[in-house]
């Protein structure tokens, strides 16, 4: 009876902590930004892209430039949407104000970030328009599109929680944005061979394993691999985890 009581506090409180971040997203101009540039980005890169890697250029019916594309893009962008989360609740004095509510930090972290990854996944729902157009354009393999679009969603998440980790540990949301770049490019340059050799090792080694695009190349290509589901959630949680444990010494 205690443990469901625990669990029905805790939706509701989360789901209070949820509605008011993600309300923030369409009353700000940080969300209309967001949303504006990467959706102009995402779309002029796919159809008319750099170089010869374009839409028109591989005159076929694939998603293939688009999931090549946005997890560079989450790079420079997702960090632009986690950057406040915390930092600025700190540096405006609103974390006092949050710590004196009956609310776990766990509630904290967890309504923040799922209100960050919804409005993500709002902002992608809009995407669907292009491979709308390709289907009419030609055929289409929508399994291997609904693949590539969850993979980019749980990719989205993962990238979102370690920006959400590395918001508590600054006071100002340029400190924030920066550092969740550096990290993000960190996480997502582990999957390339260059890379690893710059650091002194090969793609076989284990620091490849926490790559986050090395684990999307099998979304990407149209499979669905649990092992790769499982690693997502598993690093969302651990961000997460990280996010509370460093809340919670700020009290």
């Amino acid at each position: 009876m205690k443990l469901f009581e625990y669990f029905k506090t805790f939706f509701y409180n989360t789901t209070t902590v949820f509605w008011k971040e993600f309300s923030v997203y369409f009353n700000s101009p940080v969300g209309t930004i967001f949303a504006s540039f990467f959706l102009f980005l995402t779309s002029f890169l796919f159809f008319f892209g750099l170089g010869d890697g374009s839409f028109w250029d591989l005159k076929s019916a694939s998603m293939e430039t688009y999931f090549l594309w946005v997890p560079i893009l989450y790079v420079i962008f997702i960090p632009a949407l986690s950057m406040r989360l915390w930092s600025e609740e700190e540096r405006s004095g609103t974390l006092e104000i949050l710590f004196s509510l009956p609310l776990r930090d766990s509630e904290l972290v967890f309504g923040k970030f799922f209100a960050a990854w919804s409005f993500l996944g709002f902002v992608l729902s809009f995407t669907l328009l292009i491979p709308g157009t390709i289907f009419y354009l030609g055929d289409l393999d929508l399994g291997t599109v609904a693949a590539g679009y969850l993979g980019i969603f749980l990719l989205g998440g993962a990238d979102l929680a370690l920006g959400s980790f590395i918001s508590t540990l600054t006071k100002d949301q340029i400190s924030s944005y920066l550092l969740g770049l550096i990290f993000c490019l960190f996480f997502f340059l582990l999957g390339y061979r260059p890379f690893l050799q710059f650091l002194g090792t090969s793609p076989g080694t284990k620091i490849s394993f926490f790559s986050l695009s090395k684990h999307f190349e099998s979304f990407r290509l149209g499979i669905l691999d649990g092992r790769e589901i499982f690693f997502y959630l598993s690093f969302i949680l651990l961000s997460l985890y990280a996010n509370i444990l460093t809340l919670r010494s700020k009290r």
